[in-house]
């Protein structure tokens, strides 16, 4: 059985729930995959994976796909510089003046560069990012067998609930939306009639746009199902911690009784540390692998972080001149109509940029979350009658949750954290060079 990255990732709700999702839901995560499936041949990421009735065990690489990726990442980084060549030469307006020719750089160059530093990291870290994969699954089977209840191994195995596929179906709409504008230029463009290799360059630019999209989508894929670990992490902790209090509620209500009861009492503590124990090892091994995983598509990150604000400000900018600018309306008479597919374009790249920084955020929030869980329900109980071994358990979980924000950060090649913060400074950004463009052509053109 043939398995890409990304769907690994996701095949594990749709294979082991389809009988209890509506069809409409089981038609849609079918559609999501198939896309994912096409695309991630791109990468040379195809391995094979020893399914089981819950689901993907183990994935191993693939030599054939190993050798694909190789002969990908060659051919971009051949075709690339002449692809640029030639459409520098087609597209008149960018040999005008130096911006033009400056945002033609951002729009061809450094998406070319992009694609081409996603293809080098996709080849040179495979076994990296399939390591990550296998322990995300190991992860999963560990946090399954201590959910001791059916209500939460349910839980844990439903991960196609409202808000994935929300977020899948947003995934996917970012890349559609994304390629409406390219695609528009093939259509208008009459040089493409006329130049089938100028025609075969815009696709093979195309292409790469949705590479450096794909892999950022595999990302969002994998904080996805690490945040669905986490989110029943904290719930079995909860549970845990629930228990706990019962039993130290029963231990000084019944105070008075036999010996045996005590014991009884003592040995369920220590039941109790010991599944502590256990899930604290399956929290750490999580916090390693968010971070691995960061690490490993940080360049990407950048790449995109530096890419789309640009292109939209870009877009923004023109959509403006060519409607509202005096020179238009005075050289031409009136001004041009909106360009709904830039205006999808440009909504198609900040959804798919949105879910990148989002998704890192939810995902350390919900890290956050064990923190402030583990504060709260500890907080009531005795001290007196708690057993050493829990208590020591409690005291470590407690402090390695405190420290954990130090030990394991988290941020984008350590330039800055995908968080919520860089988002409002993106778009201050954004307005603030937008505004700038506006008045020098209000100054320049009254």
């Amino acid at each position: 059985m043939q398995l890409p990255l990304a769907q690994s990732h996701s095949q594990l709700c749709f294979a082991q729930i389809a009988a209890m999702m509506p069809s409409w839901s089981v038609r849609l995560g079918h559609l999501i995959l198939a896309l994912l499936y096409s695309l991630t041949r791109v990468f040379g990421l195809m391995a094979t994976g020893q399914s089981s009735p819950r689901g993907i065990e183990r994935v191993r690489r693939s030599l054939y796909w190993r050798l694909h990726g190789w002969m990908m990442l060659i051919f971009v980084g051949v075709i690339s510089p002449f692809a640029f060549l030639c459409i520098y030469h087609r597209m008149a307006f960018l040999r005008q003046n130096k911006l033009l020719l400056l945002i033609g750089f951002n729009r061809y160059v450094l998406l070319l560069a992009c694609a081409f530093v996603a293809q080098w990291i996709h080849c040179f870290k495979q076994e990296k990012i399939i390591g990550c994969l296998n322990r995300l699954l190991r992860c999963r089977r560990q946090l399954r067998r201590l959910m001791h209840t059916q209500e939460l191994r349910d839980s844990l195995d439903c991960l196609a609930t409202r808000r994935h596929l929300m977020q899948l179906g947003l995934l996917l709409c970012s890349f559609i939306f994304s390629t409406i504008q390219p695609l528009q230029v093939l259509k208008d463009d009459p040089e493409v009639r006329r130049n089938l290799t100028y025609a075969c360059c815009l696709v093979f630019i195309l292409t790469c746009q949705l590479t450096l999209q794909l892999s950022l989508g595999m990302y969002t894929l994998s904080l996805l199902f690490l945040g669905h670990l986490v989110r029943h992490l904290n719930l079995l902790l909860e549970r845990i911690l629930t228990d706990v209090g019962c039993i130290l509620e029963g231990s000084t209500s019944q105070a008075g009784y036999g010996a045996n009861r005590q014991q009884l009492y003592r040995k369920q503590q220590q039941w109790l540390a010991l599944e502590l124990w256990q899930l604290l090892r399956v929290h750490q091994e999580l916090l390693k692998l968010h971070r691995s995983i960061s690490s490993l598509y940080g360049v990407q990150a950048v790449c995109f972080v530096a890419y789309v604000p640009m292109e939209c400000m870009v877009h923004l900018f023109f959509t403006y001149f060519m409607k509202y600018s005096k020179f238009i309306i005075r050289k031409y008479g009136h001004g041009f109509p909106l360009n709904y597919y830039a205006i999808a374009f440009m909504t198609g790249l900040f959804t798919n940029l949105l879910l990148v920084i989002l998704s890192t955020f939810h995902s350390e929030r919900r890290f956050s979350c064990s923190r402030e869980k583990l504060r709260c329900g500890s907080r009531t109980f005795p001290s007196g009658i708690i057993t050493r071994e829990l208590r020591n358990t409690l005291n470590y979980y407690g402090l390695y949750l405190k420290n954990v924000e130090y030990i394991f950060t988290v941020n984008a090649c350590g330039l800055f954290k995908l968080n919520n913060i860089l988002l409002f400074c993106i778009v201050q950004a954004m307005l603030n060079y937008l505004m700038i463009l506006i008045q020098f052509d209000k100054v320049l053109n009254q």
